[in-house]
């Protein structure tokens, strides 16, 4: 089972979710729904970046990809783990 569609609908929805929030609540003068859908909004931009290693090493298919996840989801909200798990992400195998 391929989880990448899954994945991608189930973000979709999350922003499609905060953009009719914003709206409805903009149109409504309803100020919590605004707040709302730019917490939303926030938390999807920095999950988006926080696992951007995890992603990389998912589309160019490293060997890799279990240790730079590991490494990216437990310590990646520092910085040195997080670079450290985007150049594993990134090392080339065929380059020696």
């Amino acid at each position: 089972m391929n989880p990448l569609p899954l994945l991608r609908n189930l973000l979709f929805a999350l922003l499609a979710l905060a953009i009719l929030l914003w709206c409805y609540g903009s149109w409504q003068n309803r100020p919590e729904l605004v707040e709302a859908a730019i917490w939303l909004g926030d938390g999807l931009a920095m999950v988006g970046a926080y696992l951007v290693p995890t992603f990389t090493a998912l589309l160019v298919k490293s060997p890799r990809l279990r240790t730079v996840a590991l490494l990216n989801v437990a310590g990646g909200w520092l910085i040195l783990p997080w670079l450290l798990a985007m150049g594993l992400a990134l090392k080339r195998d065929d380059l020696a």
